[in-house]
C-alpha cells in the first residue's frame, strides 16, 4: 500500500500535468505565430531557393535518361556545337522538337563557361561549374514555384495559416 505522502505528491503531479502541457502547449504556438508574423517574403524566397539548391547540388542521382536527352544534350550542342560530344536522339536529327527549353540551359552553359574562363577556372573545377549550372537553374525555378505556391496558399487561406505553410 502507498504511503499517505507519496499518494498525495503524486495526486499534486497529476493535478499539476495537465496545467504545464498547456502552458508549454501555448508558448509553442506563441512562438510559432511570432516567427510567422517575423518573416517577409524575401525570407521565405530566400529560404525556398536555398534549400531548392543545397538539395539540388548534394543529390547525385537521375529520375530518367529524358532529363538528360530531351533538354541537357542538345543545350550542350547548341552551346558548344555540333561537334562537342553531344547525344542527340532521333527527335533531335528530325526536328521534332522544340528548342526552347534547351535553349535556356545552352544560355547557362555559355554563362558558366564565361564565368569560368573571367575566374581563369582549372578544368576540373569549370567542370563541376557545368555540372552544376543546370541544377541550380532547375532549383531556382523549383524554389520559385514553391514561393508562388505558398503565396496562393497565403491568399487563399490568410496570412500566416497552417494551410498556407503546408503548400
Amino acid at each position: 500500500m502507498a504511503s499517505p505522502a507519496l499518494s498525495q505528491a503524486s495526486t499534486a503531479f497529476e493535478s499539476d500535468a495537465p496545467q504545464a502541457y498547456d502552458d508549454t502547449k501555448s508558448k509553442r504556438k506563441a512562438a510559432l505565430q511570432r516567427a510567422k508574423e517575423a518573416t517577409t517574403s524575401q525570407d521565405i524566397f530566400i529560404f525556398l531557393v536555398a534549400f531548392r539548391i543545397l538539395n539540388a547540388v548534394s543529390i547525385r542521382t537521375f529520375f530518367q535518361p529524358d532529363e538528360y536527352f530531351q533538354s541537357l544534350e542538345p543545350a550542350w550542342e547548341i552551346a558548344f556545337g555540333a561537334n562537342s560530344g553531344a547525344w542527340i536522339t532521333w527527335e533531335w536529327r528530325n526536328q521534332l522538337r522544340s528548342a526552347i527549353h534547351p535553349a535556356l540551359f545552352a544560355g547557362v552553359y555559355w554563362l558558366s563557361t564565361e564565368l569560368s574562363k573571367l575566374l581563369q577556372l582549372t578544368p576540373e573545377y569549370h567542370a563541376e561549374v557545368l555540372l552544376a549550372a543546370p541544377k541550380v537553374t532547375q532549383a531556382v525555378f523549383a524554389g520559385m514555384g514553391d514561393y508562388y505556391t505558398w503565396k496562393l496558399g497565403e491568399r487563399m487561406y490568410g496570412r500566416g495559416s497552417n494551410e498556407a505553410w503546408a503548400a
